[in-house]
């Protein structure tokens, strides 16, 4: 019988943002991958992806196209040779770098019915608020950050949905909580 590895995924620069992963022992670093990229947002259509053990820099098990091909994609989980309490890490974007930290929390039987991977649970999330909105006394959750305006005042303009639409030939991308 194959085991579930119960994984806390966490974005490594981001203190607080996390998503807890189940995953089959007998899955792939493929299906991992299409997972993480599912919980954080993260494009499935561009950029590639790699998990590593120690440093991204040294190598890791091979890259992932958001396809999900390249050399990196076959190895089962159970094949990284894994403990509790053991971390490993995640790169999404070459080009931007962002590094997930990966803590393997604990490994249990399978639910009965239950399709894996699967995220059971999420950070709380720390809301902010549209800043047009606020000028004008309302309290509506932002849901972007206009990266163009951003640059130009040197600190985050975030807008909620009705707001981003005088942004809307602006560069903007959606803010995960």
């Amino acid at each position: 019988m194959k085991n579930v590895y119960v994984f806390k995924v966490a974005l490594k620069h981001v203190k607080g943002l996390w998503r807890r992963i189940e995953i089959r022992s007998d899955q792939t670093l493929g299906n991992f991958d299409r997972i993480i990229r599912d919980a954080f947002n993260h494009d499935t259509w561009d950029h590639l992806g790699e998990f590593y053990k120690e440093r991204w820099s040294q190598g890791g098990y091979g890259e992932i196209y958001p396809d999900g091909k390249g050399s990196g994609t076959g190895k089962q989980i159970e094949q990284l040779g894994l403990s509790e309490g053991d971390k490993f890490g995640y790169v999404y974007d070459f080009g931007d770098e962002i590094h997930h930290i990966l803590t393997l929390e604990k490994i249990m039987e399978p639910e009965k019915g239950v399709k894996y991977p699967r995220v059971i649970s999420k950070n709380k999330p720390n809301y902010r608020y549209c800043e047009t909105c606020k000028k004008q006394g309302q309290k509506t959750i932002a849901k972007w950050i206009c990266i163009e305006c951003s640059e130009d005042k040197e600190s985050d303009v975030i807008l909620c949905e009705d707001c981003m639409e005088e942004h809307e030939d602006h560069f903007v991308d959606e803010i995960l909580y």
